[in-house]
């Protein structure tokens, strides 16, 4: 908009100039101006280019306690992680994502679109997920997306699968005298199926067993892209549930190398291309 207003502008007067002589000395100072302003404009749009080709921030993503879809007070929230990692991984700024990863798992909700975001941030560019110290279940879907999966010292990761628990508690209400009586509208009559006021049925039984094999079948198939396996591996000999410190980890394929968030941090920042001082940014971003 701005550079059609001063094509209009120089139009008028060209106009005005060839109608008196004089006059076009008077405005020849607009046109000098004019051509300044393109010119600073010309050369920032030039160093912008510049800045964009020689990223020199890293995004630093936290995956933090008790991963639900929003978030809460113990957990991080699973949309915003996605969200994070698809801004740094279209932010030409950003060098390389670092997940510092402390996390039991989650809710299925909301964790396959994360790991989807991190899937996607690793296609572009490096993404280094640091187990500092656990990635168990949903934490681990995630982590295992990255570019590279690095365990601290200390560190567990696994639990791979999925799981729904239901709890019976008709024998205690039965102790102290409680009866519940659930009336279900006639179109929903499974409605509620898993209360826990009576023994899970047979057919709710089924119905959550097929909820919990599909997760889980969801579950090793993005591990096994992200650590670049089979599923058969992964199905085999990544623990099939079970959580494992750093060196067995190292053993079964499912990290790549043990280093702290430190030494991560510190060899990313050694790789980055440098800039000139005029331009020198902080090298660290938090989301």
């Amino acid at each position: 908009m701005a550079n059609d207003n001063r094509a209009e502008l120089r139009q008028v007067i060209a106009q005005i100039t060839s109608i008196d002589a004089v006059v076009s000395i008077e405005v020849s100072a607009i046109l000098n101006g004019l051509s300044s302003i393109e010119a600073r404009e010309a050369t920032l749009a030039a160093t912008t280019q510049t800045v964009a080709t020689q990223p020199s921030k890293i995004a630093l993503i936290g995956v933090y306690g008790g991963l639900t879809p929003r978030g809460s007070w113990y957990g991080s929230s699973l949309s915003g992680i996605a969200v994070s990692a698809t801004r740094a991984a279209d932010d030409a700024d950003v060098a390389g994502i670092i997940a510092d990863v402390d996390s039991p798992g989650g809710t299925v909700s909301g964790t396959a679109e994360a790991a989807a975001a991190f899937a996607y941030a690793a296609s572009k560019k490096p993404v280094v997920a640091v187990v500092n110290t656990l990635a168990a279940s949903a934490a681990y879907w995630i982590a295992s997306q990255a570019s590279e999966l690095v365990i601290s010292p200390s560190g567990d990761v696994g639990s791979i699968g999925a799981m729904i628990m239901h709890q019976d508690i008709s024998g205690w209400l039965e102790q102290i005298g409680l009866k519940m009586t659930l009336i279900r509208s006639e179109q929903s009559p499974m409605k509620n199926e898993a209360h826990p006021f009576a023994p899970l049925s047979d057919d709710a039984r089924t119905f959550l067993q097929g909820r919990a094999n599909a997760a889980g079948a969801d579950f090793v198939k993005a591990v096994a892209s992200g650590r670049k396996v089979s599923q058969a591996k992964v199905k085999d000999e990544f623990g099939q549930g079970r959580v494992f410190g750093a060196k067995e980890a190292m053993a079964r394929g499912m990290v790549d190398r043990v280093a702290t968030l430190d030494s991560v941090i510190a060899g990313m920042v050694a790789g980055m291309p440098t800039r000139a001082a005029s331009r020198r940014r902080s090298a660290l971003m938090f989301d």
